[in-house]
């Protein structure tokens, strides 16, 4: 996965093997070999309790506070939905048929090379509407009896109230749709139209008859269309299960809030604290936003697959047969500071199965969540261990539970997340922030091939 517009650096030194075996010998050699023995059991006691606490994937609930959260504004959905709702369109309005007339059989027609400028807006007519309006056209043909065929520009206004929709697709995205189908419910689309080149008597008679047939059109056959989605970060763990839990457009703020619920045991966002989180400001079409407890969850749960390092040796690399097993407890996140938002990954680290001795040791990798010159970085700035007789900070930065969280934090809070129908999003990121429990970033999007 490309990280557009994100960076990664990770700082913190390294320290001697030495120092660590000294202070470890130091620790052995001041204790018996029964006390030994029973704080080797304790700590193994302890690590498995702390893996025990993890938990596991649960039940998915529909209606379960949003883990993951974007906002759009409208232009960001126009953006997204104007070429394939375009297309859709131009392909209903592009028809022939026979217009009934009174006296006559009904007159043969056709509408060919329709064109449309159309714009979405947030609509008050229910809670995910939107209000599809402007101008059409297209050139129109007639045969009429006597004078034969006759042809005119037709041009014309569309307003249409729409329903969107959300559900997880079969590509595994969260997509939005345009369900004209639901329209229904919501009352025929108002549709005008001139024909002004014919003959004006024919004018007046085949325009109202035209615009009925072209209202029925766009009624039953326009398709649902797919504007819009969220992709979903890989995770990279079997049983992660997610699904939208809140949609709704904010006619205020003329945006759309999308909230999405997975099957992990991390908190969720209530839905009117997380409204004012995502709240875009001038300049500002996109929000994301993430619960650090949903990241947490993502690594535990590949921990404990065996796609993220358990074992580790005591300078924090990698190793099937360590004596150091790690385990994560949360991710903190600070008051945000100028442009940047502190955030702190605390674990633990159990050693044992050494001849080294049996400890345990807190951790915490230090972070910042930075914005710059339209960038977002995750920074990791330092290693801290407490609780351990070892006062050097050996190198964990780069153990893989910290490099993971690092990389799914990054995904969430990555444009890559916003998808159209064959289009990306760029985001020029001017704001990282805290709020509803979530991890949010804001920018400006534009749209790309």
């Amino acid at each position: 996965m490309k990280m557009a517009g994100w960076t990664m650096k990770a700082g913190g030194a390294a320290v001697g093997l030495g120092a660590m075996l000294a202070a470890s010998l130091a620790l052995t050699t001041s204790t018996g070999c029964e006390a030994l023995s029973a704080s080797c059991t304790q700590v193994e006691g302890e690590y498995e309790q702390a893996v025990r606490a993890e938990g596991a994937p649960g039940e998915l609930d529909p209606q379960g506070a949003p883990q993951i959260a974007m906002a759009l504004r409208m232009d960001m959905v126009n953006d997204l939905a104007n070429r394939v709702l375009a297309t859709a369109l131009t392909e209903t309005l592009n028809f022939q048929g026979t217009i009934p007339v009174s006296g006559t059989q009904g007159l043969d027609f056709s509408v060919q090379r329709p064109s449309l400028a159309l714009e979405l807006e947030a609509s008050s007519a229910c809670e995910t509407c939107v209000r599809m309006k402007g101008d059409w056209g297209g050139d129109f043909g007639v045969t009429i009896p006597v004078i034969g065929r006759q042809s005119s520009a037709l041009n014309g206004s569309v307003d249409w109230t729409v329903p969107l929709s959300v559900e997880r697709d079969a590509n595994g995205e969260v997509a939005i749709y345009f369900d004209s189908p639901a329209a229904v419910r919501l009352g025929a689309p108002r549709i005008t139209g001139s024909i002004a080149a014919l003959p004006s008597s024919w004018a007046r008679t085949l325009e109202p008859a035209l615009m009925n047939l072209v209202k029925e059109r766009l009624a039953d056959q326009v398709p649902r269309v797919r504007i819009a989605g969220y992709a979903m970060p890989d995770f990279g763990v079997a049983g992660l299960e997610f699904t939208p839990s809140l949609f709704k457009l904010d006619s205020r703020s003329n945006a759309l809030i999308l909230g999405i619920r997975t099957n992990l045991d991390a908190p969720g966002s209530d839905a009117a604290a997380l409204g004012s989180a995502l709240q875009l400001s001038e300049g500002q079409n996109v929000a994301l936003g993430v619960q650090p407890g949903l990241i947490v969850e993502g690594v535990r749960l590949a921990m404990r697959e065996g796609k993220v390092a358990r074992r580790y040796t005591l300078t924090g690399n990698e190793s099937e047969n360590g004596p150091t097993y790690a385990t994560i407890d949360n991710l903190q996140v600070g008051s945000a500071a100028g442009s940047a938002v502190p955030l702190g990954l605390n674990f633990r680290l159990f050693n044992h199965g050494a001849d080294w001795g049996c400890f345990s040791m807190d951790g915490r990798a230090v972070s910042a969540l930075k914005v710059e010159e339209g960038r977002v970085s995750l920074d990791l700035e330092k290693v801290e261990f407490s609780g351990s007789r070892i006062a050097d900070v050996a190198n964990w930065g780069a153990a893989q539970f910290v490099t993971r969280t690092q990389g799914l934090l990054s995904a969430a809070l990555n444009d890559d997340v916003v998808v159209g129908s064959d289009l990306g999003v760029s985001l020029r990121s001017d704001q990282v922030s805290a709020g509803a429990g979530m991890l949010v970033l804001k920018g400006q999007g534009a749209t790309t091939d």
